[in-house]
């Protein structure tokens, strides 16, 4: 396997990726014709419009960046034209180019031809492009669009359809959840969808002068949108709007909305959208006020950014060998260890396999010898809060209320049910009544922050680490047509002490403010922690005693 897609595969095992589910038949995404380039306009100097300071690459899924795309970074191309000998040569004439950026200067661009375009390599000799996916380095922006060639008469129509092709491809290279990672200068990912629905996907390294081919990727083109005219697009917009008006709960949460205002703002733009992909970029950026994490566009699978929010990552997978020793993992996806001197650690990356309970339970059997428990879920962005309960069950010493609820009961903005508490019970065979440290961060949402609620009020437990996120919901999903899904939150969530949950998170025990290095190579400087934290713990002289776990009934 390529060097590049090794570390794609590699950053995937700890991070939650895309799912992307790509029709095989799908006829390819293609842009309308537009406009020649306007003369005596060109001279923009993208090198400058995103600048950065990095030189070398840096592939730690630790540091990958949230990357941004906006109309305004589409812009006009008189031609391109990037070659590799024999291997690979692609040139176009007039065409559009659309940049995603990080605060460390560009990481993609997508191009789409106004004009014929070719590429030309081995596997399909001269080929019609539909549009072209690049990876690469952000100092190497200048490289392959010179000012010369770039003018600023982009086709801003094309947003819709160069974040669909990012966000399908982005999977493919270089990223760790969907974020990207920085390759070194000479490695490139060049992604070609050409016209009969074939993708060509070649590894590039420009100091070796390579593009090796990899044909794992060639009936995965970006799939086609589907039907769209102005009679759906209003229905599709007024059925989100007036669902969000008697249903969303949030709304009490950002009184300064006024959401008349932005449907008399937003609606004759979605009226006037000509593609699936543009009316969902429309209703994304009406949604956008709400600052609400759990709202999600998505056409046809495919996300569409509403709201993004930074939450720096407090965690580093690639240490936890090094710190723990034997680290164990099963088919849920858990992984655990015992060290040498009697700490245990498990660590939860989510909530959404119905077997996750009943794991967990059989990691606790392993955890009756040791002095004190380390349960990170520092990465766990959340899923079924019915199998955190039932993990949280297993320290609880009484019954727990960690939480309440409050749903839309009325037609005005601030109608909400009464409170309705969230509680669990001791459960098992036995209670882990140990010391306890709960590893969480800003990545911690939704149902993964109702079981750090849940565990805070275990009295064993500490939490370490960083607030959590602030964010929980429990959408509902609406579907428009055209393979247009927007989720919709439908209640408010408070924590114990009855405030909101939303944008304040919850707060450690003990807070950990650690360097820039403190989660890089081979450290997590939070994981020491805890292991010293209760390295001080004197191992008691026998284990916890309860009866065993009952084997688990087969089925017929």
């Amino acid at each position: 396997m390529s060097p590049l897609l090794c570390r794609a595969t590699a950053c995937l095992a700890w991070t939650c990726a895309l799912s992307l589910a790509l029709a095989h038949d799908a006829q390819p995404a293609q842009a309308p014709s537009g406009p020649a380039a306007p003369r005596g306009q060109t001279g923009v100097d993208l090198a400058a419009r995103y600048p950065t300071t990095l030189e070398a690459g840096d592939t730690d899924p630790g540091r990958a960046r949230a990357w941004t795309f906006a109309q305004d970074d589409i812009y006009g191309l008189t031609e391109f034209k990037f070659g590799i000998g024999d291997q690979l040569q692609i040139a176009t004439g007039a065409a559009d180019v659309g940049i995603g950026h990080c605060a460390d200067g560009a990481v993609w661009a997508v191009i789409v031809p106004r004009d014929a375009a070719t590429l030309s390599s081995p596997q399909g000799q001269q080929e019609p492009i539909t549009h072209v996916w690049l990876r690469f380095h952000p100092r190497e922006i200048a490289t392959l669009f010179p000012p010369a060639t770039v003018h600023a008469a982009g086709r801003k129509e094309l947003a819709g359809l160069m974040r669909r092709v990012a966000t399908v491809k982005m999977n493919a290279s270089y990223q760790a959840g969907g974020s990207a990672m920085i390759p070194p200068r000479e490695d490139m990912t060049v992604d070609v969808d050409v016209r009969d629905g074939k993708r060509r996907f070649f590894m590039v390294n420009t100091a070796a002068k390579t593009a090796e081919y990899v044909n794992a990727f060639e009936a995965r083109s970006v799939p086609a949108q589907k039907p769209f005219d102005a009679r759906l697009a209003q229905q599709a917009f007024d059925k989100l709007w007036k669902t969000y008006d008697e249903r969303y709960a949030g709304f009490v949460l950002r009184p300064e909305v006024d959401w008349n205002a932005l449907r008399d703002q937003y609606r004759p733009q979605a009226l006037a959208a000509g593609d699936p992909d543009s009316f969902a970029e429309i209703c994304a950026r009406m949604l956008r006020p709400l600052r609400d994490l759990h709202i999600w566009v998505s056409v046809d699978g495919v996300p569409v950014e509403v709201y993004h929010r930074p939450r720096p990552v407090n965690a580093n997978p690639a240490a936890w060998a090094v710190l723990l020793g034997q680290i164990n993992s099963g088919v849920v996806r858990l992984a655990w260890a015992v060290t040498d001197d009697h700490v245990g650690y498990i660590f939860i990356p989510e909530w959404s396999n119905p077997r996750l309970p009943r794991a967990c339970d059989e990691v606790f059997e392993q955890m009756r010898g040791t002095r004190g428990l380390i349960v990170d879920v520092r990465l766990n962005g959340g899923g079924d809060e019915t199998l955190a309960q039932l993990v949280a069950a297993r320290f609880a010493d009484r019954a727990i209320t960690y939480g309440y609820s409050q749903y839309r009961d009325g037609p005005g903005h601030s109608d909400l049910t009464d409170k309705k508490p969230r509680s669990i019970e001791p459960r098992g065979p036995w209670r882990y009544d140990r010391p306890v440290v709960l590893l969480i961060g800003q990545r911690c949402m939704s149902s993964n922050e109702s079981f750090v609620a849940m565990m805070a009020e275990c009295p064993q437990v500490t939490t370490m680490g960083d607030r959590t996120c602030g964010s929980s919901g429990n959408p509902m999903m609406l579907e428009l047509g055209a393979g247009v899904t927007v989720s919709l939150p439908q209640w408010v969530d408070l924590l114990p002490d009855g405030k909101p949950l939303d944008e304040r998170g919850i707060e450690p025990d003990i807070r950990f403010e650690g360097s820039p290095e403190a989660f890089s190579g081979q450290r997590d400087d939070l994981l020491s922690a805890a292991l010293a934290h209760l390295r001080a713990v004197p191992l008691p002289a026998e284990p916890i005693s309860g009866p065993a776990l009952e084997p688990e009934e087969s089925t017929p």
